[in-house]
């Protein structure tokens, strides 16, 4: 990985598609979510028009594509404006795809996966019935992201007591929330599912990253770079 300012104009002349992580990077990090009386209430950034516009400039020369572990749903709230042509949008660690007008499935979980996931779920959200650290999770098909103040071990706890088989991540994500996952999809499986569809190579991308979830998408581009590098060793 390299600073921005390292790269030359040899270097990036064969790349075909960009890479940005969402939160930190094209979008300012924090998201406020109130669950109270089964009421849901999210309250996400939203891309800026000066950003909007460079990178309808961008767009030009390379297919853009955001990467990102929200769900596809407010991924298109925050970036839909940059969609549809030579542009995609990657929600839950590279599980789904947003490009020419579908939502496409990187592929199925088996529903052994599923049901540990759900009482991972379900086991947390017990957690939060007395634990005040927990501010709420954010809405997610296959995954369990949970908003703190802080880190909690209890969650941890929870994790590791269920997932047996050490098949989950469990990342604590921009100081804010827990990300459970499933460890086979992740940004860099997401990217590398781009670039089939797309029929490029690996040394046609560029990857912008700044969080412990963005570590496999820098490893797969050609060419990576982070806006915070202790925080994606």
């Amino acid at each position: 990985m390299k600073p921005l300012s390292a790269l030359n104009k040899e270097e990036v002349q064969n790349i075909k598609l960009v890479s940005f992580d969402a939160d930190g990077v094209t979008v300012e990090r924090g998201t406020e979510i109130v669950e109270k009386d089964e009421v849901l209430t999210v309250k996400t950034k939203k891309i800026s028009d000066s950003l909007l516009e460079k990178i309808d400039r961008l767009k030009k020369y390379v297919h853009v594509n955001i990467s990102s572990g929200r769900t596809p749903l407010y991924l298109n709230r925050m970036f839909g404006p940059i969609l549809w042509e030579k542009a995609s949008i990657q929600g839950e660690n590279g599980l789904f795809t947003l490009i020419d007008g579908e939502l496409v499935q990187t592929a199925p979980l088996t529903s052994s996966e599923i049901d540990k996931m759900e009482e991972v779920r379900t086991e947390v959200r017990k957690l939060a019935e007395t634990n005040q650290n927990i501010k709420g999770f954010d809405p997610k098909q296959f995954m369990v992201s949970v908003r703190c103040d802080q880190e909690d071990q209890r969650v941890n706890d929870i994790v590791r007591r269920i997932d047996v088989n050490n098949e989950f991540n469990n990342l604590w994500i921009s100081n804010e929330n827990h990300d459970i996952f499933l460890k086979r999809f992740n940004k860099g499986i997401g990217l590398e599912f781009l670039l089939n569809r797309l029929n490029l190579q690996k040394s046609e991308v560029l990857a912008v990253g700044n969080d412990p979830n963005d570590k496999e998408m820098l490893e797969v581009a050609g060419i990576s770079i982070t806006t915070d590098p202790e925080n994606v060793q």
